[in-house]
């Protein structure tokens, strides 16, 4: 008997949970990443009620952001030279830590907002040295057959536990307070930490460090300037990071200025945004291949920029949310597929490393985006600072799809 169309498109799907330690990670990381936007909603929610001040939400993102931007390409040469599961677990207990912390003091009522500024800080340091293993240790998982599905999968979690995680917050901090979601995030860490101890793995052997750690450093560097696909998906990342990401920042000002709603409705918008990024992201999953990348990144990211185009016209609630689904949809089959294609185009060798300027230039984008988007929208309109990012994402989905596929799409062998 033959699979049905939709038997089938559902174990290319999720092709990446017939291995048992993705199985474990898919699992622990959807528990530990819903109590992270858990604190996160009740995180800003207690800054801004602590402060009254729309400033010191963005001094307390910066503060997280910044060591992610100076420690991400070190976190790199880190996960060359280490076992990466093992600096993934290290990370984790210390994320535990902070937020055991920030929960004891919330719940003694002691909490002030340097406490909050410290602990965001450390958190960012620890984010910056451990992101890159987390990137580069999926293909220890599932191999290079059932990365791009395990990549796409992982997106599909983070953006599902988006929708959930602040959905939960709202309901305990109307009825508890902000101090119970930090409690929760607290013991979340249980559930990454339990996948990542239950690991089967084979032994992986890091090649013997060449040089001192800016050498290697410098190498990862080299190995993405000389690699032509990786240089063009991490250009074109910049761009639509920097002006079509930036969108999501101006939304709470469309939606009271421009839509003129409240709360609720802004809620359903990020819920719009979330639901379109999972869709997206099980789309790329489904994709078997994606060759050169170029279709993969022409088609993503026209589909963002003519919805979010098509949106800064609308004064209308109902046609917004529409189009924030495929914006959702298009940014994250856009990041999902480069993330991959960066990996496939670099050997075991150097993937962490890679990964680290892939951590810093993703931590990059929203300050550079933000501060872009609110400049632009506060000297015009949110409207026309949607415009004109989705104009120029439009030209270089436009330029991707025209210019020649560079010829070498492997390094560092």
């Amino acid at each position: 008997m033959r699979p049905t169309e939709p038997s089938k498109w559902t174990s290319r799907t999720f092709a990446s949970l017939a291995h048992r330690n993705y199985r474990l990670y898919f699992v622990g990381n959807f528990i530990s990443l819903i109590g992270m936007w858990m604190k996160n909603a009740a995180e800003s929610w207690l800054v801004f009620d602590m402060t009254r001040s729309e400033a010191m939400l963005g001094a307390v993102g910066i503060a997280s952001s910044v060591p992610v931007i100076l420690l991400s390409t070190w976190g790199g040469v880190l996960a060359d030279r280490f076992d990466r599961r093992h600096l993934i677990i290290v990370g984790q207990i210390v994320f535990t830590f902070l937020s055991a912390i920030l929960a004891t003091l919330v719940l003694a009522d002691s909490i002030q907002i340097w406490h909050i500024m410290v602990l965001a800080a450390a958190a960012g340091i620890v984010s910056g040295l451990e992101s890159p293993s987390r990137y580069a240790f999926v293909v220890e998982m599932v191999g290079r057959k059932d990365l791009l599905n395990a990549i796409a999968l992982n997106s599909s979690v983070f953006h599902a536990s988006r929708i959930l995680g602040p959905t939960i917050a709202g309901i305990i901090i109307a009825a508890w307070g902000t101090g119970p979601c930090f409690v929760i995030n607290t013991f979340a860490y249980a559930g990454v930490l339990t996948a990542l101890f239950s690991m089967r793995l084979a032994r992986r052997i890091p090649e013997p460090a060449k040089g001192s750690a800016f050498q290697q450093a410098m190498e990862g560097l080299k190995v993405a300037y000389r690699t032509p696909r990786v240089m063009a998906l991490l250009l074109v990342m910049l761009v639509v990071g920097i002006f079509g990401w930036s969108y999501v920042i101006l939304l709470p000002s469309l939606a009271r200025e421009t839509l003129n709603t409240d709360a609720t409705g802004y809620g359903w918008m990020m819920s719009a945004t979330g639901l379109g990024s999972v869709i997206g992201a099980l789309w790329i999953a489904s994709t078997k291949d994606m060759g050169s990348g170029r279709f993969m990144v022409g088609v993503s990211v026209g589909i963002f920029a003519v919805a979010a185009l098509a949106l800064s016209f609308s004064t209308s609630l109902p046609i917004v949310l529409l189009l924030l689904l495929p914006c959702g949809f298009g940014l994250t089959a856009f990041f999902s597929g480069t993330n991959t294609l960066i990996q496939s185009s670099v050997s075991d060798s150097v993937r962490g490393r890679v990964m680290g300027i892939y951590t810093l230039a993703f931590g990059t984008l929203m300050p550079l985006g933000a501060l872009y988007a609110g400049s632009l929208a506060e000297w015009t309109s949110t409207p026309l600072a949607i415009r004109v990012g989705a104009s120029i994402c439009l030209v270089t989905a436009i330029v991707t799809f025209v210019k020649k596929p560079p010829v070498s799409d492997r390094a560092g062998r």
